[in-house]
Order: C-alpha cells, then structure tokens, then sequence
C-alpha cells in the first residue's frame, strides 16, 4: 500500500473517531440531561413516598373505625334479620288472605255472570212483551175503529141499549 492510501484510509478513521467522538458527546450530554431528570423525579418520587406513608397511616386508622363500624353493622344486620322473619311470617299471612280474596272474587265474577244472563234473559222477554203490547194496541185500535164503524152503522143509542142487555142486573 502507498503512503497516500495509508494516509487517506488513517484520514478516514480520524474522521470517523471524531464523528464518533462527537455522536459519543452528543450522547454523553443526553445522559447527562437524563441523570438530571432522573434526580428531580427521585426528588418528586420521594415527596410522593412520604405523602404515601402519611396517606397509609390515614388508612390503617380508617381501617380500625371500619372494623368497630362493621362490629355495629353485624349487630343491626342481626336484628333486621328478625324482622325479615317476623315480615316473611305477615307476608305469608297475608298471601293466605289474597288467596281466599281471589277465590270470593272469582265467585263473585261467576255469580255475576249468572246474573248477566238473567239480565239478558229478561230483557229478551221485556222485548217480547213489548212486541205483544204494540200488537195488542194495533188490535185494540182496529177494535176501536170496529166499534166507531159499527156506532155509525146502528147509532149510539142501539148500541147503549145491547151495552145494557149483556150487563146482568
């Protein structure tokens, strides 16, 4: 190999160490700029740490109120246990009670069935009855017009005489 080669390849690795070099500062000084961002959130994580133990001490003292409170509420659980028993044993008494209601109801609706057919009924013989009484006037007034008829044919006074006769004295 020539010199000039030489050269120009040992030309080619210093530029391509200081390129290295350069890229090796660029990321040294991200590093750097990370370490910083790393302390601060440490810093922030650390405030948070000590908020958490104030915030964990909070709870363990919550936590025995709970205990007493669930020791109350087990108590009155207990008693509303009762007092289901005691609604459950109205509850089926009063089902009974729905029970008999809903069979006189049931009667009832039968008996008033019954009754509607008699009602029917009854207006159908009502409406027969009327037929026969507007047939009756239709007679009476042709009797009617008989009786004027025979009137004019033998007078008023031929007819109160035979009125007379068929009246026994």
């Amino acid at each position: 190999m020539e010199e000039k080669e030489m050269l120009e390849l040992l030309l080619q690795k210093v530029t391509d160490l200081e390129l290295g070099l350069k890229e090796q500062k660029e990321h040294n000084a991200a590093v750097a700029k990370d370490l910083k961002e790393q302390k601060e959130h440490n810093a922030v994580v650390a405030k948070d740490l000590k908020e958490q133990k104030e915030h964990n001490a909070a709870v363990a003292k919550d936590l025995k109120e709970q205990k007493a409170y669930n020791a109350a509420f087990a108590k009155d659980l207990k008693e509303q246990k009762t007092q289901v028993a005691g609604i459950t044993k109205e509850l089926k008494e009063q089902k009974e009670h729905y029970l008999a209601m809903a069979q006189d109801i049931k009667e009832l609706k039968e008996d008033q069935l019954i009754i509607k057919q008699a009602v029917l009924e009854t207006n159908r013989i009502v409406k027969n009855i009327k037929t026969n009484i507007e047939n009756l006037s239709d007679q009476v007034s042709q009797l009617s017009e008989d009786q004027k008829s025979v009137r004019e044919i033998l007078g008023d006074h031929e007819v109160a005489i035979r009125t007379l006769r068929k009246k026994p004295v």
